[in-house]
């Protein structure tokens, strides 16, 4: 038993060591919490649900991250995990290791070159979302219903790299572009979606705003979840703007879709596809006081196109109209530097109405509340 403690210490002192050389950090957060939700949707029966939930809040996680200093320039690398903090299952349903971010970058004087899975200008995840940060006083929102459903669909993708620029004048430039947006970088370029962004953020004093052009360029191949070949690729333009008065923090976000696989709250069910235009429009404001951070949110979108259902074989299109608005409260306070607690709530109203048919309409409260921590 002794030859085992002495070996285990060592073991342990050889980690840390190497660690400490390569300045590796372990991080994560812990987020559990208490939700209520209801929903009404037409032609169903209302549902309520009390139940605890992870990630309310944020995403509880942990994650790897590193830095080593060569000749001028830095390489570092992110590796970051999500999982479920009420039964420690992993949060991604593919159940990968890395869902949230695996990228390494090296940084230089010419700006930053990262490599590998990692969130869009757009998606409000990861290193890279400059666009919710600044245009979205709830950064994406929270929980289900809670200041989140308008914004155009975008999220993490594989096989990505992304440029950002040396700040200048307050300017800093991005470029993203996804080989295969989910693991098929090996397929032909037109047998998968795969992804394209420009931006750029400019800082003057307390004055923050972002701009991105980005798309989602369209798997041409025709099989039960792509319907044609000459499918438009989804294009979006992103316009931000937010400024810190000290007590007050006001956010405008305002955003244009063409083409768009989802918008306005609106979801495909299966093998269905949309290509479907429109808008979002976000108002919020962070407020501080002393009783910690508080964070409002009122938004909405609007879109119609056309809806193809019944699989690729034989297609129906269904002209239609979506429709979402909603507001937001969201409460952080801070026990301490690593914990808080927080307390939150949303309205959010959606409406789908295709031509000739019936409208579909959900009507959802939810609420919650919980504690974060940390590490």
């Amino acid at each position: 038993m002794f030859q085992k403690s002495i070996v285990a210490a060592a073991v342990m002192t050889t980690i840390s060591g190497a660690a400490f050389a390569a300045d590796v950090t372990l991080y994560g957060t812990i987020d559990t919490g208490l939700v209520y939700t209801h929903e009404d949707v037409t032609g169903e029966e209302k549902q309520d649900n009390f139940a605890m939930s992870s990630g309310f809040n944020t995403a509880s996680i942990f994650g790897l991250r590193g830095t080593e200093e060569i000749g001028g320039m830095s390489v570092s690398f992110v590796l970051e995990n999500s999982f479920n903090s009420d039964d420690g299952t992993f949060a991604d349903e593919d159940s990968r290791l890395f869902d949230k971010e695996a990228q390494v970058s090296i940084s230089g004087r010419l700006g930053t070159l990262s490599l590998g899975r990692m969130g869009s200008l757009t998606g409000g995840d990861g290193t890279y979302d400059i666009f919710m940060l600044h245009a979205d006083s709830m950064d994406g929102g929270y929980g289900d219903y809670v200041g989140t459903g308008f914004w155009l669909d975008r999220g993490i993708y594989d096989n990505m790299a992304t440029y950002q620029s040396p700040e200048f004048g307050g300017f800093t430039a991005f470029a993203q572009y996804s080989f295969g947006t989910n693991a098929d970088d090996a397929n032909h370029s037109r047998s998968k979606d795969r992804y394209a962004a420009l931006g750029a953020t400019f800082t003057a004093g307390n004055l923050n705003a972002v701009l991105v052009v980005d798309s989602v360029l369209a798997n041409r191949s025709i099989d039960e979840n792509h319907y044609a070949k000459d499918r438009d690729d989804a294009l979006g333009v992103s316009f931000g703007v937010n400024y810190d008065f000290g007590v007050v923090k006001p956010f405008l976000g305002l955003q244009y879709g063409k083409h768009e696989n989802t918008i306005a709250g609106f979801d495909t069910d299966g093998s269905d596809y949309a290509d479907l235009d429109g808008y979002a429009v976000h108002l919020g404001a962070v407020v501080l006081n002393s009783l910690g951070e508080t964070q409002l949110s009122a938004f909405w979108s609007d879109g119609d196109g056309d809806v193809y259902t019944g699989g690729a074989s034989n297609p129906v299109k269904t002209k239609t109209d979506v429709s979402v608005w909603g507001v937001a409260f969201f409460h952080n306070y801070e026990l301490s530097s690593r914990t808080s607690l927080y307390l939150g709530m949303g309205y959010y109203d959606q409406e789908t109405e295709p031509d000739g048919g019936e409208k579909l309409e959900t009507k959802a409260f939810q609420g919650g509340l919980g504690l974060v921590h940390s590490f």
